[in-house]
């Protein structure tokens, strides 16, 4: 049995503590400072939230239309309108799209037969730099936007945007 020089006021007698009980005992834990970590992360948290730079959001490209009443317009005056490509879904869960120029008529239902059009348009005006706006209806499938786009871009025009 171990013996501790433990002396207790007053007492005569040697008070020990036994292996087994200092064994039984709990550790003192250590806890690591919360208050630096806290302070570190508000900090990173401030950095963050000051530098942060803000995009514009996507999808959005700027055009403008043209005024009401065009009919019966010049060369020089065509060469100043935007193609308006309107398209509108067929079917009732949408499974199809036709193809409208604005001030041509016949609707079409193949991109080729609206890539001949745009071509006879573009040759008609002898210029690639006419607008070309693409508009869709609800519940037209983004395959056929840009099918339109792609029919556009393969005719060769140069200035090809998107109506809301």
């Amino acid at each position: 049995m171990a013996r501790s020089t433990k002396q207790i006021a007053g007492d005569e007698t040697v008070h020990h503590i036994s292996q087994r009980a200092k064994r039984g005992r709990p550790k003192p834990k250590m806890a690591p400072p919360l208050t630096p970590m806290i302070d570190v992360t508000f900090l990173l948290l401030l950095y963050f939230l000051l530098t942060i730079n803000f995009r514009q959001a996507e999808g959005q490209i700027p055009g403008s239309l043209p005024k009401q009443g065009t009919a019966g317009i010049s060369i020089q005056d065509e060469m100043k309108l935007p193609v308006f490509i309107e398209l509108r879904p067929t079917g009732v869960i949408n499974e199809g799209v036709v193809y409208e120029m604005i001030g041509v008529q016949g609707l079409m239902r193949d991109p080729q037969e609206l890539y001949d059009r745009l071509m006879a348009r573009k040759k008609r005006v002898a210029s690639d730099k006419i607008p070309v706006v693409i508009k869709s209806r609800a519940g037209v499938r983004w395959q056929y936007v840009v099918e339109a786009f792609n029919q556009a871009v393969r005719a060769k025009f140069k200035n090809i945007g998107f109506a809301s």
